[in-house]
């Protein structure tokens, strides 16, 4: 058999979507800001580089420039000395030297020999810049290493020819030639604004290294040959580098090498004397990483409040439609509601109103009368569980539903059930059986007006559904263990069953499977069951296939109970007409159909009756009546002027010697328990509900009376 389950109706795929989508534009946000923060940073240190290179740039030409021009200045100074010997100009030099940035001078005769500010004469060929400055029109510039014994290190000469040879002392001065430590330049290219993450290289076209900033690790003289090893991105090469070297060409390539990542950017050094270096500058991708690194970190709150908003603004609109489907949801289920209400109502009402019209034309027919007054009654019951069920529905949606606990017998409970249930399946010719064989712990605590109300509701249900000649089966059975009995309750029926489709909606309040069209009913009958049986702490199942049956199933831990003495227990009084025979009934009733029923039926058992329309007509009787004059009075509850809580509170403060002890019982329609207790809190000994079952108001009446005569 096909079991039903409950499905969840808590809205969880909604919050899922809301986070989903708001995920999905942040992540798409952040994606998108993280890339145009990316493209900002590195287009930033492309343009630091260019302005560094062009800075570098500079300061190594203007550096070429000053050495060239103070060597020009010196032949200047020289021609201006025309009849000075040699000697004294090499003396001279010597001074010049010591007072400037070059280590060594020199001078170069048009007959090959050099004289140097140490004073040493040489001759031109033995010279390492020999042939840079006889292939040099005007000026030159090169690298040279010294690696002697009296002096070694890494220099730049510079060299200028003079216009026409300078006569001193007899020798013709044709040019001068000045050293100066590489490392001069090499201080002028640090790249601070990379913090140390940068390099600057000043190279030949043909890749050898004349110098480099600090930050440059040269473990090769030339700064092409190990890129060959390196991996270009954005279509580089090492070939690219190498073209563009040759002809002269600004290029910018990023690459990886022996385990880092870099940019450079290589510029021409290109003068107006035809020198062919080239500066580069190298700078390590880790500083756009770090720059993005940190703008990403500080933007983190940002995002974080924006994501707070984003999921706030989707779930203000989820929640905004989600409200109006509710909100039409509810209004269909109003109209459900009301539908089936005006059905379930008027059904029974225009059965009682039919059912008095025909009496009144079979007036002389006690037969007939007799029998609709049997089909009114249980038209009035069936219109009285109508609204209970729906009072008992309203009191679950407000939270307002409670469970009174109790001892009680389920053996005795179990009885009166099958004894409410047994006209009505011998009436429609069903089988009805019950199976208590393993019921071993029937005293118990707990709630049996609700109890019996779960039983009612799944067997009434069975009956309906069973067609004649079908049967209708309750089984209990009981597992005792540590003081608990877990009580299962099975309710089986060979009725027309249930399709797959309603099982997944049984739980649900006014949910009906119409398949009869007989049926009847208000469809909360299995939620009301369901509410309770979970309220108690158990679980409920059901099982069915159309044409089969159905078998509901719910099983309550009950707490077990001592069972009670043989002297507790008591017969329930018999309905005698002498029980109100000469007595005297204060009635309060404000409405005049229902006082004048009561004041028939108490006057039919010989009762004097006084009424009262409401509470302040009834203190006021009962104030000017004699001690002792009233044995009994039937409150009504809510009346005009003033209530039944209020008129029974005073009569109980009045300083007479029967007020404290007259039987009042309330007469009410409001059936729920925590009205009963403000009764009884306010005076009340007793309390029966509307509509009046005339049968329990006189037992209790006498239950009353039996108690006041044994106190």
């Amino acid at each position: 058999m096909r079991k039903a389950k409950e499905k969840s109706t808590r809205p969880w795929w909604g919050s899922v979507l809301i986070l989903l989508a708001a995920s999905a534009v942040l992540g798409g946000g952040f994606w998108l800001y993280h890339q145009s923060l990316e493209q900002a940073v590195y287009s930033t240190t492309l343009s630091f580089m260019q302005q560094i290179a062009d800075h570098d740039h500079l300061n190594i030409v203007n550096q070429i420039d000053s050495k060239k021009e103070y060597l020009q200045a010196l032949l200047s100074r020289i021609e201006a000395t025309r009849n000075s010997q040699i000697e004294d100009v090499v003396y001279s030099l010597g001074v010049e030297a010591q007072a400037t940035s070059f280590d060594t001078l020199y001078l170069v005769t048009a007959d090959g020999e050099v004289y140097d500010s140490s004073f040493l004469k040489t001759s031109l060929q033995s010279m390492p810049w020999a042939r840079a400055f006889l292939e040099s029109d005007s000026s030159f510039v090169t690298r040279y290493d010294e690696a002697g014994r009296e002096r070694w290190g890494e220099f730049l000469v510079y060299g200028v020819h003079a216009a026409a040879p300078i006569s001193c002392g007899g020798k013709e001065v044709s040019g001068a030639v000045g050293l100066v430590p590489i490392a001069e330049i090499a201080d002028q290219m640090r790249l601070e604004s990379f913090d140390g993450q940068g390099a600057a290289i000043v190279m030949q076209r043909s890749g050898d290294i004349i110098t480099a900033s600090r930050q440059y690790s040269m473990t090769a003289n030339n700064f092409l040959a190990p890129l060959s090893k390196a991996q270009f991105k954005n279509g580089g090469s090492l070939e690219a580098c190498r073209r563009a070297v040759e002809q002269g060409e600004s290029l910018f390539v990023e690459y990886t090498l022996n385990g880092g990542s870099y940019y450079a950017l290589f510029q021409s050094l290109d003068h107006h004397d035809g020198n062919d270096w080239y500066l580069v500058v190298r700078v390590s991708t880790q500083v756009t990483a770090d720059q993005v690194k940190a703008l990403v970190s500080r933007s983190i709150p940002f995002f974080l409040v924006l994501g707070g908003l984003v999921l706030a603004i989707a779930y203000f609109i989820y929640h905004s439609v989600n409200s109006v489907k509710v909100a039409q949801a509810s209004r269909q289920a109003q109209a459900i509601f009301l539908a089936n209400m005006s059905h379930e109502i008027r059904t029974p009402l225009n059965g009682i109103v039919g059912l008095q019209y025909l009496m009144r034309h079979h007036l002389d027919d006690r037969e007939k009368l007799e029998e609709y007054l049997t089909k009114a009654e249980v038209s009035a019951s069936y219109l009285q569980s109508v609204i209970t069920d729906v009072l008992d529905m309203s009191k679950i949606e407000s939270g307002q539903l409670e469970l009174y606990r109790s001892e009680m017998d389920l053996s005795k409970l179990i009885e009166e059930v099958r004894i409410l249930l047994e006209n009505q399946t011998e009436q429609k010719g069903l089988c009805f059986s019950i199976d208590c064989r393993e019921l071993t712990e029937p005293f118990v605590w707990g709630d049996p007006l609700r109890l019996k109300q779960i039983l009612t509701n799944l067997l009434g249900n069975a009956v309906k559904f069973t067609p004649e000649g079908g049967s209708v089966t309750l089984t209990v059975r009981q597992t005792p263990s540590d003081g608990v009995a877990q009580t299962t309750f099975q309710v089986a029926d060979t009725g027309c069953g249930m399709s797959q489709d309603f099982l997944e909606r049984i739980w649900l309040p006014f949910e009906q499977e119409r398949r009869i069209a007989s049926q009847n009913g208000t469809g909360l009958g299995t939620t009301l069951s369901k509410t309770l049986v979970e309220k108690m702490g158990g679980s409920i199942s059901v099982e069915s296939q159309p044409g089969k049956g159905t078998v509901f199933t719910f099983s309550i831990p009950f707490p077990m109970a001592a069972p009670p003495g043989e002297a507790g227990a008591s017969s329930e009084p018999e309905e005698t007409a002498e029980t109100l025979a000469g007595k005297r009934a204060l009635v309060v009733e404000d409405n005049e159909i229902n006082r004048m029923i009561v004041v028939s039926i108490l006057e039919g058992r010989g009762c004097e009756l006084t009424e009262a329309c409401d509470g302040q007509e009834a203190l006021a009787a009962f104030e000017n009546s004699p001690p002792g004059h009233f044995d009994l009075i039937l409150m009504d509850i809510q009346m005009p002027v003033m209530d039944g809580y209020e008129a029974t509170r005073r009569i109980r403060a009045l300083p007479r010697p029967d007020a404290a002890a007259v039987p009042i019982i309330a007469m009410t329609a409001n059936a729920f328990r925590e009205d009963i207790e403000r009764a009884l809190a306010a005076g009340m000994n007793d309390v029966v509900t509307k509509p009046l079952d005339m049968k329990l108001l006189l037992q209790k009446i006498e239950r009353v009376r039996d108690r006041e005569d044994e106190s």
